[in-house]
């Protein structure tokens, strides 16, 4: 089964080099399922800063883009990374639209002293299993406790996020425009689109963004088009020409102006110069 635990920061960083400060951004192909248990750290996570320090619990969805900003030199923290194969055994679509909202909105929580010693427990059981001879037991058992992480990481993502003065409505708002933000802002970056889409106005949709979010819609899609843009000529061999008509600008000039204007260099000079793509 595709699960994998860890229960220190060094041997995170040894077996899947995803926990290195080095400024770049990875993707994991799994979920992430994060306890500190002491020191602090800084994540970016897509486009959000994320701080976390002892009893915060973090997920992080497979295939979004994450680095460490920074961190203390005791910075600990317990890892479960849950692979397609054991994810999908134990997923349904309650999880599923939770889990996607909830990923999005508020990927980080704090959580009890009680809570997080129950986590580590758990965990460590987790670690043990593992080892353990494979059989039909050993595995019905591990993907019992994956569920368990499963859903109390959205009781907990959604408890925190209940406590604030957002209304469920505005929450889900919020998680389907993300959703359909990451499905098609190459080709479309008209708020008025999406709010139709929603079934809104696009100034309610403005106004739900700006107050769960602090970003207005359309600052949001310029976000994603510009990390995008920043991954394609750092990661890639594309011409900038191919990477404007992959973003779905008019004309290469008119990519270059949209990138000077946010970062004060043009696509070339950025990719010349090697920049790190997390400012």
């Amino acid at each position: 089964m595709d699960i994998s635990v860890y229960d220190n920061y060094s041997g995170a960083v040894r077996d899947f080099n995803f926990f290195q400060i080095d400024g770049e951004y990875k993707m994991c192909d799994s979920l992430l399922l994060i306890l500190c248990m002491r020191g602090r750290a800084r994540f970016r996570i897509r486009l959000l800063d994320v701080e976390i320090s002892r009893g915060y619990y973090l997920a992080i969805g497979a295939n979004d883009p994450f680095f460490i900003v920074d961190s203390s030199e005791d910075f600990h923290i317990d890892v479960v990374r849950i692979g397609s194969s054991a994810f999908a055994l134990s997923y349904d679509e309650v999880l599923k639209n939770r889990l996607e909202r909830l990923l999005i909105n508020r990927p980080a929580s704090k959580i009890s002293e009680k809570k997080t010693m129950m986590f580590h427990i758990i965990h460590s059981y987790l670690k043990v299993m593992i080892k353990e001879r494979h059989d039909f037991y050993r595995d019905m058992i591990l993907l019992e406790y994956v569920k368990i992480f499963l859903y109390e990481a959205c009781h907990i993502l959604d408890d925190t996020y209940s406590e604030s003065n957002i209304s469920q409505k505005e929450r889900n708002i919020t998680g389907d425009f993300f959703i359909m933000v990451e499905e098609r802002f190459k080709e479309d970056r008209k708020v008025d689109n999406y709010a139709k889409d929603l079934g809104i106005t696009a100034k309610h949709l403005a106004y739900v963004i700006k107050k769960t979010t602090g970003k207005h819609p359309s600052e949001w899609l310029e976000s994603y088009v510009l990390l995008e843009a920043k991954k394609l000529l750092k990661s890639t061999d594309d011409s900038i020409q191919n990477i404007a008509f992959d973003l779905n600008f008019a004309t290469p000039s008119h990519f270059s102006k949209f990138f000077k204007d946010r970062t004060d260099m043009t696509p070339k000079e950025f990719r010349a110069q090697g920049i790190e793509i997390h400012s």
